[in-house]
């Protein structure tokens, strides 16, 4: 059986307990603060980057890893691997990926480069699920198959306190339609084809969060098993809550609380919850069972 091993970068959002538990290499971006570079997630936890910016008058930008750093953990993968599958946070939002293409051409070998036109849990939980794939004996073929269709099939909306953020980085997409309204709106948003775009326009967070919850309902009532994540910048209560909510209501759905880290925050802001879904994979069906049948919470891995 060919031997696979697993690398994403820190905008998957995965623990370092998660990274551990499955194996996954994390490549570093960079959060830089008034001219000083940290490494996210290594240097900088997301409760220091979530302080920092509240206590600074400038905003923070971030970088993607280099070329040299995915040649060097590409390199060493190889010693005893046959395979690296990676999946990066969308090219539209970062150069991520594409320092990654790089590195790989650079280094030769089976290295399978995937954009995910997506960020957070739409990487980290589909990075996992593959790692567990794998373990079952599914092919490097098969795993990216899967990830092929939960990119199309993955559905996800969120909210922010203010756009300033997004409009400031440049990563707002489709949903500067709506900057001349703030005033009026809490608007919703989505990511389509890897960029920022508005999905809906309601008055205040709690019609938005309503809203959200309604497109939920109605992918949840197909009945077919789902991956959920609720993610969430600085709404721990919030998001939580509404993690065991969900899981009660809807019996198929496995849920996961998320911390949105600080590579994304710097350019959504804070305030921020989501609920991002895609279609739990067959194999990990009997799995899902188990534990929606233990005595761990649901979410919980």
């Amino acid at each position: 059986m060919s031997r696979i091993a697993f690398v994403t970068d820190s905008s998957a959002d995965l623990t370092n307990e998660e990274a551990r538990k499955f194996g996954i290499a994390v490549v570093p971006q960079l959060v830089i603060f008034g001219g000083r570079s940290y490494r996210d997630g290594v240097d900088l936890t997301a409760d220091e980057f979530y302080s920092q910016m509240a206590n600074s008058s400038e905003l923070p930008t971030t970088s993607q890893p280099s070329v040299g750093e995915f040649v060097a953990v590409f390199t060493e993968l190889l010693k005893n691997n046959d395979t690296i599958l990676g999946l990066f946070v969308s090219d539209k939002l970062s150069g991520t990926y594409r320092s990654a293409v790089s590195a790989a051409e650079m280094v030769g070998g089976d290295i399978r480069v995937i954009n995910s036109q997506i960020a957070s849990f739409g990487i980290g939980g589909l990075v996992m699920d593959g790692v567990r794939l794998a373990r079952q004996g599914v092919s490097a073929e098969g795993i990216l198959a899967f990830w092929e269709s939960s990119r199309e099939s993955m559905k996800n909306w969120f909210v922010v306190d203010t756009l300033e953020y997004l409009r400031k980085g440049g990563r707002i997409g489709g949903a500067a339609a709506v900057l001349g309204t703030l005033l009026q709106i809490k608007p919703i948003l989505t990511i389509v084809d890897g960029a920022v775009d508005l999905f809906a326009r309601v008055r205040t967070h709690h019609r938005a969060m309503e809203y959200i919850l309604g497109e939920f309902d109605k992918l949840a009532r197909t009945g077919e098993p789902l991956r959920l994540a609720v993610i969430h910048t600085q709404r721990a209560t919030e998001a939580q809550q509404l993690a065991e909510e969900l899981g009660a209501k809807y019996p198929h759905v496995w849920v996961t609380v998320v911390v949105l880290g600080a590579v994304i925050t710097a350019h959504a802001g804070p305030g921020l919850l989501a609920l991002l879904a895609y279609p739990l994979a067959q194999q990990l069906i009997p799995e899902f069972h188990r534990e929606k049948s233990s005595s761990i919470p649901a979410g919980l891995e």
